[in-house]
């Protein structure tokens, strides 16, 4: 496995840690299986050794499930565009490790036996509860972004707005901004993408691993999708690099290297440096100098 790979997966696993509804339904099916004392631990633990005995199980095959779901998630995004598919995949994959977690565990505290064919039954009994656990987390993640899309009428963003100005300069002087809210504009569908409170005037696109990083004038956001159909829902801009996308902002201004050769750059708003490939210099150049016109 590629670093690239590893650090996607580490970030996709690190977005859905970071959602709350996924500790919520962590705590219930804990304090659910407490309670009830499922496969006779009822019987045969005391409170205090349920508790513990619960809490460890669960966060080990979540763990596990975790894990395969945001690895497969992010491996097959390129193959598999329903990202459903590509958690169901993973948590396919994930019913084994969770079926050795749960052998090796029930072995440790309940003296239960540790081979294979305990192994295979607990991953047979963890799969279909893994395929509802991947179909929840996608739900969550559906649902939060819908939220998101319909929240954004209550949100204002602040877009600014200044002269354009001469396509060589070095080191462009701030402009005032005049405040416009942006839900009168027309928004870019990939701002229903971002979360509410990061919705502001779409400033640039960078290619970062399997992700997109999203800049607008209120944040940063990761997206895990291609270039390509980011570009495809930004709205008005250019592609400056294979890896870098700009915005029609105001702000983003085109500057050129020191000596007679330097090579070109789009100053943004947000304070980047972005390079322009030399295969789209003259596009970017006299793209400026139209804007510069008007």
């Amino acid at each position: 496995m590629s670093d690239t790979l590893l650090q996607s997966t580490l970030r996709e696993l690190h977005t859905l840690l970071s959602r709350p509804r996924l500790w919520l339904v962590f705590a219930l099916m804990v304090g659910l299986f407490v309670v009830t004392g499922p496969f006779g631990t009822y019987e045969r633990l005391a409170f205090s050794t349920r508790l513990g005995y619960w809490l460890m199980l669960h966060a080990a095959t979540w763990t596990c499930a975790l894990v395969c779901i945001a690895f497969f998630d992010t491996a097959l995004s390129a193959r598999m565009p329903s990202r459903l598919t590509r958690m169901l995949t993973g948590a396919v994959v994930s019913a084994l490790p969770v079926g050795l977690a749960i052998t090796v565990i029930n072995f440790g505290l309940l003296m239960r036996p540790l081979n294979a064919e305990r192994v295979l039954e607990n991953a047979l009994i963890a799969l279909p509860i893994g395929l509802a656990f991947s179909a929840l987390t996608w739900l969550s993640i559906s649902a939060t972004n819908q939220v998101a899309g319909d929240g954004d009428t209550d949100k204002a963003a602040a877009i600014p707005s200044v002269s354009p100005v001469n396509p060589a300069v070095t080191n462009p002087a701030s402009s005032p901004a005049a405040i416009a809210p942006l839900a009168q504009l027309d928004r870019p569908p990939l701002l229903d993408r971002v979360p509410v409170d990061k919705r502001g005037a779409l400033i640039r696109l960078e290619v970062q691993d399997h992700y997109v990083l999203v800049v607008t004038t209120r944040g940063t956001e990761l997206l895990l999708m291609r270039l390509a159909d980011a570009i495809g829902e930004a709205g008005p801009g250019r592609q400056v690099h294979r890896s870098h996308w700009v915005a029609e902002h105001p702000e983003n201004f085109l500057v050129r290297g020191v000596g007679k050769n330097g090579r070109l750059a789009i100053r943004a708003a947000d304070g980047a440096d972005i390079p322009v490939s030399r295969s789209y210099a003259a596009q970017i150049q006299r793209w400026i100098e139209q804007r510069s016109s008007t």
